[in-house]
């Protein structure tokens, strides 16, 4: 599973505060994908692979529809926590992290907190 370059770097923010995290992606048409980043501060590569990862830090269970929202910008991934459309178990902490970086775009096309 490719992630585009744009969610690649965003995921690399969460390393400092989660090194070597392991989030599970269960999607109901079974296909379930993981994340997690390797390697040393300044050379950080974002690994997503099809299947089952051993141990994740987090699970994160969503609709397809939701995941492409949140991923396209269309939907606030914080606000998707809290209507319910995306349920967790695990690190309560990397879930808000991994939240925080994925806002939806302002009508203008912008991101709201890119840096």
């Amino acid at each position: 599973m490719q992630l585009p370059d744009s969610v690649q770097q965003r995921l690399r923010r969460l390393a400092c505060l989660h090194p070597l995290a392991r989030v599970q992606f269960r999607l109901p048409d079974a296909c379930d994908f993981f994340v997690y980043i390797t390697g040393r501060a300044n050379d950080l590569e974002v690994v997503s692979e099809f299947g089952q990862a051993e141990q994740p830090a987090l699970i994160l269970e969503m609709a397809n529809q939701t995941l492409k929202a949140i991923l396209d910008g269309h939907l606030n991934a914080r606000h998707a926590f809290l209507l319910g459309d995306v349920q967790y178990t695990g690190d309560r902490e990397l879930a808000a992290a991994l939240a925080g970086l994925f806002p939806a775009r302002s009508k203008k096309g912008d991101m709201f907190g890119e840096a």
